[in-house]
């Protein structure tokens, strides 16, 4: 491997989040082309090593990733952002824009309070009062987490 592209690798494996092609030519002060380049050399050699790494692609973002097949067997092993009842919650308040107290109380049980109180400290959700209760929505930064957009959006209504 070429040394941009070692380069390229060790910050789509290092990023927290998926990186744009732009950040990273920026970066290295480089161009674009030559960094899509990189990334599709790696894309390659993973694949004819048949590594447990490949590259995701997040909209117009990159960043390298465990390869689906290993996702299972690794699960015991990896520290989780959110737990299953927070994520059923924000699939629920997606879905549901607005949900009050009541709602949440009766699909997630009487501790839901605390998944609610975790969700808005992580910026997904927000709340307001509304009567005697709270409207939950979730935030900018759920969409921006879960890469939704209106393209997306409009892909899912199509199904």
């Amino acid at each position: 491997m070429e040394e941009l592209t070692r380069k390229v690798e060790a910050i789509l494996y290092s990023s927290r989040e998926p990186l744009k092609v732009s950040d990273i030519a920026e970066y290295l002060n480089s161009d674009n082309s030559k960094i899509l380049k990189c990334i599709r050399d790696i894309e390659r050699n993973y694949s004819e090593i048949d590594s447990s790494l490949a590259v995701g692609q997040f909209g117009n973002k990159y960043k390298i990733k465990l390869n689906d097949n290993f996702n299972e067997l690794v699960s015991p092993f990896i520290d989780r952002e959110f737990n299953d009842k927070e994520l059923s919650m924000l699939s629920y308040i997606y879905k549901n824009p607005g949900v009050i107290n009541g709602d949440l109380r009766e699909k997630f049980g009487y501790d839901y309070r605390e998944s609610t109180e975790s969700l808005k400290k992580l910026k997904m959700i927000s709340s307001k009062k509304y009567r005697n209760t709270n409207k939950y929505n979730v935030t900018k930064n759920f969409y921006l987490k879960f890469n939704i957009n209106k393209r997306t959006l409009k892909k899912e209504e199509e199904k």
